[in-house]
């Protein structure tokens, strides 16, 4: 079976793939032509958040586009509705999606635009999609990581590149240090990552000699978005300068400032700890843009880390049943089920205002 080529539309390309070693090998496959092209990562749980924000910027454009989604299988109810949605829309637009779950068969039956190969990863079929787009050198290229790619995503295990595909995979997914917000940085330093583990491996080095490397690959991946003297700090360590840059490119449309007593507090939402701890002493110490951090989980509990001047012991201890040091606290909110930031920032001014008007009766 052949796989179609990629939808070539007049204007953007919006791509939506997932979050996996495949997902990303797909849109590496798309990022290789000359379309332009906007790039969008979501689990599965994440699928509808996700195409309401690309449909939305479509509508915004209100242009000519395309929509395509990889390695990514919609149950026929979202199928149905996206068919729908689309056709709404003022501006012609392309939708395509590449699929090799079996279980989107109900979904490629009803719908031309609807591929479905289950014999392919996702980065094969992305690659396959665009190979009449790539010179010949860069085609036998891609065609080899596409499908070292698939040996792993499809679990291959008698492949003599088993082993190596399953690192890479591990590779992809472990932490990047990288805030969760910066979405097209993390992509774009998994690219970085790929790109350097794809020579290593064509050029016949051993894994051992790559894991060396890494350290530099990765500090490469720095130069020229942190300040020099901050990449060349030989005692500062590599995971605190990519928590540096996240906190250079912080906004408050990603971390919001509420102002608790007077003081102004960034609301983090289900960070990793270590990258949150990381970029919030810069921000508080170096930056000077919040005086106050929340760290915030979904069942509700919550960590504070202040700057000296600020007790978040007492904070805590006023309005999230908590308490601790002046620099460091814990507490908790009673909304224990909260689904993403905005729940969490609602759910904290309604008791910050809960606790205020009960201090004034």
């Amino acid at each position: 079976m052949s796989t179609p080529n990629i939808i070539r539309p007049d204007g953007w390309l919006y791509h939506l793939s997932h979050t996996d070693l495949d997902g990303y090998g797909a849109q590496y496959m798309v990022g290789q032509t000359e379309q332009r092209c906007h790039f969008f990562n979501a689990d599965y749980r994440d699928i509808n958040n996700a195409i309401d924000a690309i449909i939305a910027r479509i509508a915004k454009a209100g242009e000519p586009a395309g929509l395509l989604i990889t390695d990514l299988n919609l149950s026929l109810d979202q199928a149905k509705q996206l068919d729908k949605r689309i056709r709404k829309l003022k501006a012609p637009v392309e939708l395509q999606l590449l699929d090799h779950h079996a279980t989107g068969a109900d979904c490629a039956e009803a719908f031309d635009w609807y591929y479905l190969d289950t014999e392919r990863c996702a980065s094969r079929l992305a690659f396959e999609a665009v190979a009449d787009q790539l010179d010949e050198s860069s085609r036998e290229r891609m065609r080899a990581r596409a499908e070292f790619i698939d040996v792993g995503d499809r679990w291959l295990r008698d492949h003599d590149d088993f082993r190596r595909a399953i690192y890479l995979i591990g590779l992809v997914m472990q932490d990047d240090h990288l805030a969760p917000p910066l979405k097209d940085l993390k992509r774009a330093y998994r690219f970085h990552v790929m790109d350097a583990f794809f020579r290593s491996h064509e050029s016949g080095e051993s894994l051992e000699a790559f894991e060396r490397n890494l350290f530099d690959i990765r500090k490469t991946f720095l130069k020229g978005r942190i300040e020099k003297r901050v990449f060349n700090d030989e005692n500062l360590p590599l995971n605190d300068k990519y928590h540096i840059l996240s906190a250079s490119v912080l906004d408050e449309d990603v971390v919001p400032v509420l102002e608790i007593d007077g003081v102004r507090t960034g609301v983090f939402f289900n960070w990793p700890h270590d990258v949150w701890r990381g970029v919030i002493m810069d921000m508080m110490e170096a930056r000077g843009r919040i005086d106050m951090a929340m760290g915030i989980r979904g069942n509700g509990r919550l960590s504070l880390r202040a700057n000296p001047g600020v007790n978040a012991g007492e904070i805590s201890a006023r309005y999230f049943g908590g308490g601790g040091h002046p620099g460091a606290a814990g507490g908790e909110l009673k909304d224990s089920r909260l689904r993403d930031l905005a729940h969490a920032v609602s759910a904290i001014r309604k008791t910050l205002d809960a606790v205020e008007s009960a201090d004034e009766e």
